[in-house]
């Protein structure tokens, strides 16, 4: 390759470059006659006065606002489960069967001894009201059967697991066949008027938490509302925190037992004044301002701000009802600039 077309490459390439530099400038200059011709695109949202909330935020599992779990009285093989998880059960259901003859239960023992106390019983009362046998013979009978029976149900409480509450079957930890010991949990049933959540609440931040608080949980795009119903007076050693219980009455359709949810409790309120987020409000140089769409123009303003948690600020000067704040194209915009309000999010 002689110097003569290795002078003429480079001319070529310097002279693409040229070109692609003017493209970009005729490009930008094309954005800012667009601008000045049809206004900055912005998005924007009218001034009202709404309530100031400061709110700590936790994470916590919601399950019913009652739930109670039941345990194995026996020790032996579970022969029968019959609800599942989801199901709707009564007090009182019995939900898990052990065989009847386990040998801590006596359950055919007792169930043997409840028959024959229970036909004298029924002959000596047929007597009694004859007149055939005194009244305090036929009590003595009477304890006897009362006792026998009492034994029976206590016995049939051991092979046959009931339901302790009425509510909704959310948990069960054993299988069919499984052997389990005496105290091992078998079932949990929560209650269906409303949820429960616990929530650990670090040293530094419990003196904000009251009784009575409002709390929001939110799940996906559900949001229930509740108050704080109990907290621990002795923090827990192990996870340095204190345990307080939020309850939400009520139940929601599409929220299910065992969620997680973002936890909102409110520690302070201040109504009737004007409230901007953190996004929407410019500082510079310790100065606060805000950006309003006014006579399809951009004007900015300065505020002045009172409250705030970093989030979200209350604004005591600067803004009145129905200015129109600018909350989107905040970076384009410059003093007097021509804008347009485009809708959506």
């Amino acid at each position: 390759m002689n110097k003569k077309t290795i002078y003429l490459i480079l001319v070529g390439i310097v002279v693409f470059a040229l070109s692609g530099c003017g493209k970009e400038a005729d490009d930008a200059k094309s954005m800012e006659q667009l601008h000045s011709e049809l206004g900055v695109p912005v998005r924007t949202s009218p001034m009202e006065k709404s309530t100031y909330r400061q709110e700590l935020k936790y994470n916590a599992t919601l399950s019913g606002i009652e739930e109670s779990t039941a345990s194995a009285m026996v020790g032996d093989v579970v022969t029968n489960i019959r609800f599942k998880v989801g199901d709707k059960v009564q007090k009182d259901d019995i939900v898990i069967k052990f065989p009847a003859n386990t040998p801590a239960a006596q359950y055919e023992q007792a169930q043997s001894a409840f028959n024959s106390i229970s036909a004298i019983h029924d002959r000596m009362y047929r007597l009694k009201e004859q007149g055939a046998v005194s009244q305090q013979d036929y009590d003595n009978v009477k304890t006897q059967y009362e006792v026998s029976k009492a034994n029976l149900e206590a016995s049939e409480q051991m092979i046959n697991v009931r339901a302790p509450i009425s509510g909704v079957i959310t948990d069960i930890m054993v299988n069919v066949s499984d052997n389990v010991f005496p105290g091992a949990p078998l079932f949990t049933v929560s209650s269906t008027n409303g949820y429960k959540a616990i929530i650990m609440v670090p040293e530094g931040e419990i003196s904000k938490v009251k009784k009575g608080s409002a709390v929001k949980a939110t799940w996906e795009d559900i949001s229930i509302n509740g108050k704080i119903t109990a907290i621990a007076m002795v923090m827990d050693p192990n996870r340095k925190a204190f345990r307080v219980e939020a309850s939400f009455p009520g139940l929601h359709p599409r929220i299910s037992y065992g969620v997680t949810a973002d936890i909102d409790i409110q520690i302070f309120s201040k109504p009737n004044v004007f409230v901007v987020e953190r996004h929407h409000l410019v500082l510079e140089n310790g100065d606060k301002f805000v950006w309003l769409a006014r006579d399809g123009k951009a004007v900015r303003v300065p505020v002045t701000t009172g409250l705030t948690d970093q989030l979200a600020y209350e604004i005591t000067s600067g803004l009145q009802e129905g200015d129109e704040l600018i909350t989107a194209g905040i970076k384009s915009l410059t003093e007097g600039a021509k804008v347009r309000i485009i809708e959506g999010n």
